[in-house]
């Protein structure tokens, strides 16, 4: 985001991004919130959608800083070390930290189970597709999902890690988290796979934005 604040025409496109964000955030909360069943499964699904939902906020919220030139040093790690200092300050707050750890890896998890199992299509209608687009739709998601699955369950290792180290600097959002296996010469395939997943996602969700539908868990 950094890179495209200082890119021509780089706030315009932070403003884009931070509105799609929130309006995808949006989207999240209001299918966590939907009535329908309430077995654990769908409570898995709940959890994941309210996750998925503060994440993107997170991103929002960095692209606004940046594109209104509030703060340089603006990101997204940043605010999840400082607020997990001053959740950690508190009593019972390292516990709190490696609670939602622990249900932001949980979260990665079922989002890498459905990628494994091409499991993509429960809130969408693909039957005016055909069986070529259709596979190919669901190959993009599968692989998106995994590459997801991977992002968010690091994100969750590393607030675990805070808990347990005492450390609120261990917590650090998708950036950092991806840095630090970067550093790793194993590191590095982590990171492809978390790349390819985001792009795999982002062809996804174009092939698909016209066959989404309101589903509640």
């Amino acid at each position: 985001m950094k890179t495209v604040a200082h890119a021509t025409g780089g706030s315009l496109l932070l403003w884009v991004l931070a509105l799609g964000m929130l309006i995808y955030a949006l989207w999240r909360v209001t299918s966590a919130l939907m009535p329908g069943s309430n077995r654990a499964e769908a409570m898995v699904k709940r959890i994941g959608y309210l996750v998925s939902a503060v994440i993107y906020t997170t991103f929002a919220l960095t692209a606004i800083s940046l594109a209104r030139h509030e703060d340089a040093s603006a990101n997204g790690n940043s605010k999840v070390s400082s607020l997990s200092a001053r959740v950690m300050a508190h009593t019972g707050g390292r516990l709190l930290i490696g609670v939602v750890g622990a249900i932001v890896v949980a979260a990665g998890i079922y989002r890498l189970v459905k990628g494994v199992h091409r499991d993509v299509d429960d809130e969408l209608d693909l039957s005016g597709m055909s069986a070529e687009r259709r596979r190919w739709t669901e190959r993009f998601g599968a692989i998106g999902e995994i590459g997801r699955g991977v992002g968010i369950g690091i994100v969750g290792f590393f607030l675990v890690r805070a808990a347990i180290t005492v450390d609120p600097n261990e917590a650090t959002g998708l950036d950092g988290a991806l840095r630090r296996f970067a550093a790793e010469s194993w590191g590095v395939i982590v990171v492809i796979l978390v790349g390819a997943g985001f792009v795999a996602y982002g062809a996804f969700c174009i092939a698909t934005f016209t066959h989404r539908r309101l589903q509640a868990p």
